[in-house]
């Protein structure tokens, strides 16, 4: 076999499978029951409704798809928390068959089997999707999508002990309409199901909801009526629906993926009911009907950011229920490999594609990457800890803006669009404050790594746990999985010499190429190459054979004319017309970016495109990427954050070799543009050392005993020093040097003492000045000790009352009454010095205003500790934490609440939390 052809074989492993907007959908029926508030009051935006689906050149893909914001919480959140099993159930959570049966009966697989791969034998020449190693995965895990065995046992053994918070958020899903026997649908299953134009669409959302539902609430109660239920609706689409079409219909698959495929393991997985024919029509389903109308504009066709993230999730957990091995193994490759939508759309401090789009879509794309990274973990596979922990980067990221921690953002963006500022809104609290992935997060850095995660874990203390993301929650986890092999992305180094030069289209008079100096001076003529099919230049070039990459810092660009521009290229010859990609800089004082003859989702809507820089002058990075059949282009204010904008598939024939250089189009004339910082695969190293940049940014975390901080690496940096101050004016001392990576977490710490941070770079040339500061205070954190107890409240509602207490913001305290008391019996006493009232996700004039908080060793005589009074939450879920100025040992403690914010009925708080510091 030649080496093209093997090269062509094994990019055939690069293909995408969905493209999918993010969005979490709200069911508008889910009102909660008994007055309690809504723990996913934020509809997400868009849902059903193009936005811009303009027109796309290329090829009919969406110039920009209808996603919509993740702003609200799946339907099965449903409500409230007061309340236990449905009617309906034929037992409690606690009855029924034991958790695991010894055996199968009527053709069920075992739970946990690593059942065999369908997905056919690895790719040929010893080439996998993961990169050109080893296939990744051997067998898959069942159920593992990513909940495993284990982990539904211990649900359920915390659900049936009455644990909190599992226990009220069980309730909340045994209290959805779409968890119930009597659930009915809307008059599906159809044929035809649509998005955009819509048709059959909330009939198809709703029972993929009640799929997921059904099938835990028969792990749950054991009641085999749930799953038979669960299993005719799921067979039900799946032997009647042949079509999902429409030109958003990924966005559905991506958003419901974990409910719909989660669902059906379950039932697989857990109930001898399951027949081995069922496991074999959902599979022909997934194959045949959802992963084609998920990928509908061709390979590797993915929407920017949080779409193609939902892509990746949607087809990794479909092609683990198919045990389709090779399709994950693409999957897995993607997810580390694609820069527009995976691990590596994101920079060093933790920013993903959509972070300066809004939060809501953040969220979708957070969410989405750290689905799939759980899923790949439940089959062996360790993606968190790609670059440096990057998810756990991007969680403290989000967290930290939505807990409104001052945070100046880095110009990043997507292949929508690259964003040069933050305009989004943070302190979004949508989709329950991001509980799903955060709640993942958790689990994933601090239960089974043991890092610290300071920001989520501030985030988490407030936020509901819902009907869906208690069963993500852990209390601990020591499972083990393997990082996959190193990737493929190409090196660069320095080049002085041993470039060719071309006048391409024409372009006259001749260019010229010329170095010194660490700069590359390009003389070049060429009447354009950005619009239509112009491709009239200078080009400067090396024959590369393989994955290859160039880097270059424009320094300017002589003004010939607006358009004239300088940049770097690929082409897979130096024909004029060829297939090739640039990314330039103007001397108007913008990028541009071209994609021709490449396979461009959005034509040339995307692949085609001029937009702002975060530089005053016509000066910037730009960069080109080859991996396999894949051209992706970067821009950066500093040769380190780079962000992906445009991103084209060479179609076959794929050259081995393809030429890659510095370009210049001068619109008129001969246009002088000089080049810094140039470097490429292969390049022979002779630059002298240049000083590197400082840090674009530092960010600081108050850990427990530590913190941990990152920072922007700079461009040329071999290692870093770490300096600490205890004021801003200093004086600065080291605590640690030589540090390699971009990442590092000071233990040399004491709790409660303020600390002050600056990062400097260092390489042959010499060290950086100092990275712009951050602070952070480390704390050991207070135990809540309103555990073990008993709860009461002025209207003698222990249920009521308990709900205050079940370290579940989703519940609450909802009373009847402008004015009462909520107690708690310790059982002992315990010297509490703080405490903390978290507000309802009911109405505002609900919340408590003012009240006094007192203790009591006998429940009858009561000393008053703390007042307050005109007391307001300006959001929902909001802890507000008070300190006892003179705290002394009591058994009983009770808020006494004197008035509200104006409601004259009710009266209503989620948490009531008593504070307690314990031993380091």
């Amino acid at each position: 076999m030649t080496t093209t052809s093997k090269l062509g074989r094994v990019l055939l492993l690069l293909t995408s499978a969905v493209l999918i907007a993010c969005s979490e959908q709200q069911n508008a029926s889910e009102d909660l029951a008994g007055g309690k508030g809504s723990t996913g009051s934020d509809a997400s935006a868009g849902s059903g409704a193009s936005a811009e689906a303009g027109s796309a050149a290329g090829g009919g893909t969406p110039a920009e798809g209808g996603d919509s914001a993740a702003g609200g919480t799946p339907a099965e959140n449903g409500g409230s928390s007061g309340g236990g099993a449905p009617a309906e159930s034929g037992g409690t959570a606690g009855g029924g068959a034991p958790a695991e049966n010894g055996g199968t009966t009527g053709g069920g697989i075992p739970a946990e089997s690593g059942g065999a791969a369908g997905g056919g034998a690895p790719a040929e020449s010893g080439g996998s999707a993961a990169g050109g190693g080893s296939q990744q995965v051997q067998a898959m895990k069942h159920p593992g999508t990513p909940l495993t065995l284990s982990d539904l046992q211990t649900l359920k053994t915390y659900v049936d002990q009455g644990k909190e918070p599992w226990k009220s958020a069980f309730n909340q899903l045994a209290n959805s309409p779409m968890s119930r026997l009597s659930y009915a649908g809307h008059g599906g299953p159809f044929a035809k199901v649509s998005r955009a134009p819509d048709e059959n669409l909330w009939a198809w959302r709703d029972d993929m909801i009640a799929i997921w539902n059904l099938s835990r609430m028969w792990y749950f109660t054991r009641d085999e009526r749930y799953a038979e239920h669960a299993r005719a609706l799921l067979l039900g689409w799946a032997n009647t629906q042949v079509e999902f079409s429409g030109r958003e219909s990924m966005l559905d698959l991506g958003d419901y993926a974990f409910q719909f495929v989660g669902g059906a393991d379950i039932l697989r997985s857990t109930w001898p009911g399951w027949k081995e024919a069922d496991t074999a029509t959902v599979k022909k389903y997934f194959r045949n009907v959802l992963m084609p109308a998920a990928n509908p504009y061709g390979d590797s066709s993915y929407g920017a950011a949080n779409k193609g993230a939902l892509a990746l999730v949607a087809t990794g957990l479909m092609a683990i229920y198919d045990d389709d091995t090779q399709t994950l193994d693409k999957v897995v490759y993607q997810t580390r490999t694609l820069a527009h939508i995976g691990l590596r759309n994101s920079n060093d401090i933790g920013m993903l594609g959509d972070y300066l789009r809004d939060q809501g879509h953040s969220y979708g794309q957070l969410k989405s990457l750290t689905m799939l990274a759980e899923a790949l973990w439940s089959q062996g596979i360790d993606v968190y800890s790609d670059f440096d922990d990057r998810l756990l980067a991007a969680g403290e990221y989000f967290a930290r803006v939505n807990e409104l921690v001052p945070t100046t953002a880095l110009p990043f963006g997507t292949t929508d669009r690259y964003y040069i500022a933050d305009a989004t809104g943070h302190g979004w609290n949508g989709a329950n404050g991001g509980s799903i992935a955060l709640t993942q997060l958790y689990g994933a850095y601090v239960l089974r790594k043991g890092l610290q995660a300071p920001f989520i874990a501030q985030r988490r203390g407030w936020m509901p746990v819902d009907g869906s993301s208690f069963m993500f929650l852990k209390a601990s986890d020591t499972t083990k999985a393997t990082p996959p092999p190193a990737l493929p992305i190409p090196s660069t180094t320095s080049i002085t010499t041993g470039f060719s030069s071309a006048d391409i289209g024409g372009a006259s008079p001749a260019g010229v190429s010329t170095y010194a100096n660490g700069r590359w001076t390009i003389q070049g003529a060429g009447n354009d190459i950005f619009w239509g099919t112009q491709d009239g230049c200078h080009f400067t070039y090396k024959a590369l054979t393989g994955n290859s990459a160039i880097i270059a810092k424009v320094e300017s660009v002589q003004d010939t004319s607006p358009a004239a521009v300088a940049g770097v290229m690929m082409r897979t010859s130096l024909e004029p017309g060829a297939p090739r990609a640039w990314m330039a800089v103007a001397s108007r004082g913008n990028a541009e970016q071209n994609m021709q003859k490449l396979a461009v989702y959005g034509g040339a809507n995307y692949g085609t495109k001029a937009f702002d820089i975060a530089s005053s002058t016509p000066s910037y990075w730009v960069k080109l990427e080859r991996i396999g059949n894949i051209i992706t282009g970067y821009v950066s204010p500093d040769g380190s954050n780079w962000a992906a904008t445009d991103v084209g598939r060479i179609d076959a024939p794929v050259p081995d070799t393809i030429y890659v250089g510095l370009v210049v189009s001068s619109i008129k004339g001969l246009n002088t543009a000089v080049f810094s910082n140039v470097q490429i695969t292969g390049g022979d190293g002779g630059a002298p050392s240049v000083v590197p940049a400082a840090p674009a940014m530092l960010l600081a975390s108050p850990g427990d005993g530590a913190v941990p901080l990152r920072w922007q690496a700079s461009f040329g940096a071999t290692s870093y020093t770490v300096r600490r101050a205890s004021s801003s004016g200093g004086p600065y001392t080291t605590v640690a040097s030589g540090v390699t990576g971009s990442s590092y977490i000071d233990k040399s710490v004491t709790n409660g003492v303020t600390y002050r941070y600056t990062v400097t770079a260092t390489n042959a040339g010499g060290t950086s000045g100092s990275s712009p500061a951050d602070t952070a205070t480390p704390a050991h954190p207070m135990v809540n000790i309103a555990a073990g107890g008993t709860a009461s409240d002025s209207a003698n509602n222990a249920t009521n009352a308990n709900a205050a207490f079940d370290q579940n913001s989703g519940s609450g305290w909802f009373y009847r009454g402008t004015a009462g008391w909520l107690q708690y019996d310790v059982g002992h006493t315990e010297r509490v010095q703080r405490y903390a009232v978290t507000s309802g996700g009911d109405l505002v004039p609900r919340d408590p205003k003012d009240w006094q908080f007192q203790g009591s060793n006998d429940g009858t005589t009561w000393t008053t500790l703390d007042a307050q009074g005109n007391q307001a939450f300006s959001r929902r879920f909001e802890p507000k934490t008070y300190v006892i100025a003179n705290p002394s040992f009591y058994r009983y403690y009770r808020l006494n609440v004197t008035a509200n914010n104006g409601d004259v009925v009710f009266t209503t708080l989620s948490e009531f939390a008593l504070l307690v510091s314990k031993p380091q």
